[in-house]
């Protein structure tokens, strides 16, 4: 009957993982069928409920709804960009693109996002030449979104401030 689905079920889960060893089911359906109306009476109800109630209902489900309908469209491409230009593989490239997408990446446009790919899918050599400043960007490669990379990146760089030093350096050697 149910109660003595119930009743195995709540023995079954107070006790932990049930033993494996002959007979324990059995044994089981034996008693709870004796002990059923005690467990009725003595357990709330909605622990009384068969499982098989339970799992079909709105209650038993507790998945989250996906809420899909609440994002930008350009968002799961956005979330690919920012985990690839994080993970590129080189530490300097991942601090530098990687900070720079999860800060700017939510306001790119479309036809940006696309140019932003096109960067992540240059070579790591040459693309940290041009970040850091030690080589222009080429003529040949016509995309805005590089250029504006790199001039931002290049202002970060710049020093905040200049301390000059007191003394003189002249002849002191560093031990």
């Amino acid at each position: 009957d149910a109660g003595s689905g119930v009743l195995l079920a709540c023995l079954s889960s107070a006790r932990g993982a049930v033993p494996a060893h002959r007979g324990y089911h059995r044994k089981m359906l034996r008693r709870s069928s004796r002990l059923a109306p005690i467990a009725r009476r003595a357990l709330p109800a909605a622990v009384r409920l068969p499982a098989r109630a339970v799992a079909g209902s709105a209650a038993g489900n507790q998945q989250a709804t996906a809420d899909s309908g609440k994002f930008d469209a350009l968002d799961k491409r956005r979330r690919q960009l920012l985990y690839r230009s994080k993970q590129r593989g080189w530490l300097e490239m991942d601090i530098m693109l990687g900070g720079w997408a999860s800060a700017r990446l939510a306001d790119l446009s479309e036809d940006q996002l696309t140019q932003f790919a096109e960067i992540i899918e240059m070579e790591n050599p040459d693309l940290y030449c041009w970040l850091t400043g030690q080589q222009d960007v080429p003529d040949d490669i016509s995309n805005p979104l590089l250029r504006t990379l790199c001039a931002e990146l290049k202002e970060s760089y710049a020093p905040k401030a200049t301390l000059r030093s007191t003394g003189s350096f002249e002849g002191k050697v560093w031990e």
